[in-house]
């Protein structure tokens, strides 16, 4: 079996397997704000497909996993390196699908104020409508959504960050761009469109296996433990939607990508791990607005 064949078929066994905690970044908006005092309501899923993820959690890393998982002592720096590599992939850009809801109230002059709720993630935003069809033929605006997150990862990764002590938290700024065509008289029939994003993450973890012993080289010693790190990345990409539905009521599918190079990370008793990428996000939901 070739290559890109095998990664066809690892790809969605992963997203169905690994789900849960991830960052909201996807966007779910056509760059129109309500009038003041209503509310924009939208609920859906979206999925992640992170290149470096998946290269992280591929087979031999699942090995590596597997092996450190409930250890007391380790005999190999590659196995932890792997292991190692898979907790802070898994943190950065977790694959998987995620429920997501989301409340925008609109307080006037093309303003509008939210929550979203997607995953285990928290996120506020503000988002500007600056230009409207009414007199343009296109609808556009502009937002920023701020977003904190702990995790705590599922499964086999959840034995091996208690074996290695990893904490991993997380704040997001995403900042998106978006451009819309209406539907029908003011969108009653929805719109079309897509849009710019960046991104800011400030991350901070660190590693405490407690009595954890390393054995290599012939030396018998505790690993070390690793105090709280801090790093912070940049992304960039584009997204592209359709919304259609009827008056008060569209279903909203969308794509967004981004790109980012997460950074150097430090993990005891190894080299750093160092991780770049791509993102692609799906997503389908349904908005209601009254």
């Amino acid at each position: 079996m070739s290559i890109a064949r095998l990664r066809i078929l690892i790809v969605p066994l992963l997203t169905s397997v690994f789900s849960g905690c991830a960052a909201p970044r996807a966007n779910l908006w056509d760059g129109t704000s309500v009038d003041r005092w209503h509310v924009d309501g939208h609920l859906g899923v979206v999925g992640a497909v992170p290149a470096a993820t998946l290269s992280a959690l591929g087979d031999a890393q699942i090995q590596a996993v597997k092996g450190v998982a409930g250890q007391d002592s380790l005999s190999d720096s590659i196995l932890l390196h792997k292991a190692a590599q898979s907790l802070v992939a898994a943190g950065l850009d977790m694959p998987g699908m995620n429920t997501v809801a989301s409340v925008h109230l609109g307080l006037g002059w093309g303003v509008e104020a939210g929550y979203r709720r997607e995953g285990g993630a928290n996120a506020w935003s503000l988002r500007w409508q600056f230009l409207s069809a009414k007199t343009s033929g296109w609808n556009a605006g502009i937002g920023a959504m701020y977003s904190s997150l702990d995790y705590e990862m599922p499964s086999m990764l959840g034995k091996v960050q208690t074996t290695l002590g990893y904490s991993f938290s997380r704040t997001d700024i995403s900042v998106p761009l978006v451009f819309s065509k209406p539907l029908g008289e003011d969108g009653k029939y929805g719109s079309v469109g897509g849009g710019l994003l960046g991104g800011w993450t400030s991350t901070k973890y660190g590693f405490d296996p407690d009595g954890l012993y390393r054995k290599w080289g012939g030396n018998v010693s505790l690993l070390d433990k690793l105090p709280d790190q801090k790093s912070s990345f940049l992304s960039y990409g584009c997204s592209g939607f359709a919304k259609l539905g009827y008056e008060h009521a569209w279903l909203l599918a969308g794509l967004t990508v981004l790109w980012q190079d997460y950074g150097s990370y430090q993990v005891p008793g190894t080299e750093p791990v160092s991780l770049s990428g791509i993102t692609i996000l799906p997503s389908l939901g349904l908005e209601i607005r009254i």
